[in-house]
């Protein structure tokens, strides 16, 4: 769900209505949009189905990779995907304004009406929609997945499914990544920047500096 909206991603929060009932919404609101002002008027029970081809890693890797998604840029883009429908190609979420989230990035009917149905839904059409709307996979504010930290938990498995497309990844730049923060507590798998370089989470962390920790929580994957 492109977002920057007002729910977690399809998994973090659209998963959970259809699973537990839990309302949740989520969308695509363009930074700086002004939230209440911008919103659509109507009022939906949000409704979350999870329906089309179900993507592996690999498969999602492999499609940002074709439509131009690159170095770290392309990590994020398939941790987002993961965090955002599961890889489910034509997943979608009603908001409570009653727009739609679509397809393996969740991109909102609302705030991305040029992007249609058909296209939201088509695999690389989806990817070109997401290449355009991240600015070539430089920025993803616009995820809520991505603002709100959820796609962390998919940058490991989504670093070793580009590493098997020869898709490289963390080590061409640190673009995309959050930096380390010792107020924040980070899961196993989440990566960071810090003094240039990218560092992923054994486990559960808070306040150990990546590097020089005695518990050697963090993984130096090197330069970027």
């Amino acid at each position: 769900m492109l977002l920057r909206t007002w729910l977690p991603g399809l998994l973090a929060a659209a998963l959970f209505t259809a699973v537990t009932g839990t309302a949740a919404e989520a969308g695509t609101i363009p930074p700086g949009a002004a939230h209440h002002s911008a919103r659509p008027a109507d009022t939906c029970t949000p409704v979350s189905t999870l329906a089309g081809d179900h993507f592996t890693p690999v498969q999602i890797a492999q499609t940002a990779k074709n439509n131009g998604f690159t170095g770290n840029g392309l990590v994020v883009s398939v941790a987002v995907a993961l965090a955002e429908s599961s890889g489910w190609t034509r997943a979608v979420l009603v908001d409570s304004d009653c727009s739609r989230d679509r397809g393996l990035w969740q991109i909102n009917s609302y705030w991305h009406s040029e992007v249609s149905d058909a296209q939201a839904f088509d695999p690389n059409g989806a990817a070109q929609a997401a290449y355009r709307i991240s600015s070539s996979g430089n920025d993803w504010t616009p995820w809520t997945t991505y603002t709100n930290g959820a796609y962390q938990q998919h940058m490991a498995e989504a670093q070793q499914a580009v590493n098997q497309i020869g898709g490289g990844g963390g080590s061409t730049g640190c673009a995309g990544l959050p930096s380390w923060n010792s107020g924040t507590a980070y899961t196993g798998g989440a990566s960071v920047s810090y003094n240039g370089h990218r560092w992923t989470a054994k486990w559960w962390t808070q306040g150990d500096v990546p590097g020089a920790n005695a518990q050697n929580v963090w993984t130096d994957n090197g330069s970027c």
